[in-house]
């Protein structure tokens, strides 16, 4: 049985571990936003001079609702509501967004950039709530060991982080190829 000062001790370890932990997990999320905010300027500097870069202004505030959004979602941490989310965007966008946008009284134009635009943020959000239950379902017995920080308790805590993150590096590897697509359907 434990004594009160031994309680007491045990106590505020744990607050002192809770306490500590925040810097941490702030650090980092701003690593992760800075990783995330270059791989965006990658894709405005590989979209520069073609005739999608006056969408880009648009595109970059969809992304970064995105990640708003999946961030509100993730620190929620309910994982009903994000399983609820999930389908709802499923539903939404692949049945009510397209059936609406088709038979809606705009022009062909305006639709088009609904559509795309509606896509922008509902897969962005579903890669980013994939990419989130993928790192949970790590195994508890995951370590690197050149990388001793790098295991499935670090990775658990700071999914949100490493979310935003492998969307990061997922952006950057497509603004290599962006350019030769735009080139191969004469868009540039």
């Amino acid at each position: 049985m434990e004594t009160r000062i031994e309680k007491s001790k045990k106590r505020k370890k744990e607050i002192r571990k809770q306490v500590l932990s925040i810097p941490k997990m702030l650090i980092i999320l701003i690593i992760s936003f800075f990783i995330y905010i270059l791989t965006l300027v990658l894709w405005a500097n590989t979209l520069k001079g073609t005739a999608y870069y006056d969408l880009l202004d648009t595109i970059l505030k969809i992304y970064i609702m995105t990640v708003g959004f999946f961030m509100g979602l993730g620190y929620m941490n309910l994982k009903f509501i994000i399983v609820l989310v999930k389908s709802l965007i499923k539903i939404m966008f692949t049945v009510w967004v397209v059936i609406i946008v088709q038979f809606s009284s705009m022009e062909q134009v305006e639709q088009n950039i609904w559509i795309i635009l509606s896509a922008f943020f509902f897969v962005y959000l579903e890669v980013l709530l994939d990419i989130n239950d993928c790192l949970f379902q790590v195994k508890d017995d995951f370590r690197i060991p050149k990388i001793k920080f790098l295991t499935s308790t670090f990775i658990k805590e700071n999914s949100i982080s490493l979310s935003i993150m492998c969307l990061g590096i997922i952006n950057s590897i497509l603004s290599f190829f962006i350019v030769d697509l735009l080139d191969a359907t004469k868009l540039v």
